[in-house]
């Protein structure tokens, strides 16, 4: 479904040009949860604003579902760290989740936006509140209902839960656990915390300055069977990866 091949991601500063993201590859089969990790500034949300078109490329290819993803905006949508941040605070949830299906051509506003709420677990009550008026985990339930709503191949997740507390975090990631399983997404997860990519994900690659240093399935990971030097220093500064841990996201 996904195909990034020698990605290169290049911003111009006033000290000169710097590479975010340098000569990436890696593939995600369709229905697959690929997880990017890494410490702050490694790349990896330049990556999903590559993938979703936010963010120019300077070398290398990005291709979905074999075509470029200029031609496939509807089928790949984003949900943010940030739930307060992504939503307009003058929209109503109903304006929130209107706004995609016009800018789509997708009829049968209605139905839709009640059936994206109730899918997310909210319920029609919500429709007129804003964004201030919600909790975090309510507007990041928002947030993946507007994502969902124009029914996308693939989601982009860009550590959607760092920003809420810790037993909203397992509510979120057991929401995104039930609605891949169900609608068959493919998604890419952006996430620092390894609890949280074992609950999800299959595949991980680590990422270090702009760079993929190591991708492996998570058993390795859970069991520190890691060949990269970085690796295992990422490993131990996050206090080990504990099969446990994975299994209850959240309290690492």
């Amino acid at each position: 479904m996904i195909d990034v091949d020698a990605l290169t991601v290049r911003f111009r500063t006033a000290a000169g040009a710097v590479d975010a993201v340098r000569n990436a590859s890696f593939h995600v089969g369709e229905g697959e949860v690929f997880g990017l990790v890494g410490e702050s500034g490694s790349g990896k949300s330049t990556i999903l604003r590559a993938l979703s078109g936010l963010t120019p490329i300077a070398h290398g290819t990005v291709r979905i579902a074999q075509q470029g993803t200029q031609t496939l905006r509807r089928d790949v949508q984003m949900v943010f760290q940030d739930p307060y941040g992504s939503l307009h605070p003058r929209f109503t949830v109903d304006q929130t989740l209107r706004e995609p299906l016009r800018i789509s051509g997708i009829g049968e506003h209605e139905a839709r936006i009640v059936n994206a709420l109730r899918e997310v677990g909210l319920n029609a009550s919500f429709r007129f509140r804003y964004p201030h008026q919600l909790s975090g985990g309510q507007r990041q339930r928002v947030a993946i209902a507007r994502a969902l709503i124009v029914e996308p191949r693939v989601l982009l997740l860009d550590e959607p839960t760092s920003a809420l507390d810790v037993s909203v975090q397992a509510e979120i990631l057991n929401l995104l656990k039930r609605l891949h399983q169900e609608r068959n997404l493919t998604m890419i997860l952006v996430s620092h915390n390894l609890a949280v990519v074992g609950f999800l994900c299959s595949r991980v690659a680590i990422m270090r300055n702009g760079e993929i240093v190591e991708a492996l399935n998570v058993e390795r990971i859970r069991a520190q069977q890691v060949d990269n030097e970085y690796s295992r220093s990422l490993l131990l500064a996050t206090g080990g990866y504990r099969r446990n841990a994975a299994e209850a996201p959240g309290v690492a």
